[in-house]
């Protein structure tokens, strides 16, 4: 498996697995309510949580392979080439949400608020 293939896969999970979280992979349940009334407090909460907590992405760089010959890094290196002691190396980007968790604890505190709990 090439590094750059399981850095997208670990991207993808980590950004599913915290939508899931906010989007209500949980099962919410409040007495008396239906899934009109769930699809509208998950929405309201999931609002909240993203006015107090924003979008804050961090990208971060890091070196993968490196190649005698700047060629064949470029080829297998869509992010570029730095060349460093002689040898070429591939550069990987990966970036995250720094405020995911922080959205997520707002967003359950919000549902729990208005009377929702999880089982």
């Amino acid at each position: 498996m090439s590094s750059k293939f399981f850095f997208k896969t670990v991207s993808s999970i980590c950004a599913l697995s915290s939508l899931c979280f906010l989007a209500g992979c949980t099962n919410w349940v409040k007495p008396g309510t239906g899934p009109g009334e769930l699809n509208a407090a998950t929405t309201h909460c999931e609002a909240v949580s993203y006015a107090t907590l924003p979008v804050n992405t961090v990208s971060n760089m890091q070196f993968g392979s490196n190649y005698a010959e700047r060629d064949k890094c470029e080829k297998n290196s869509p992010n570029g080439c730095v060349k460093r002691d002689g040898r070429y190396y591939a550069v990987m980007q990966t970036s995250h949400d720094t405020n995911s968790y922080g959205r997520s604890t707002i967003f359950r505190d919000c549902m729990v608020q208005n009377g929702w709990h999880d089982e």
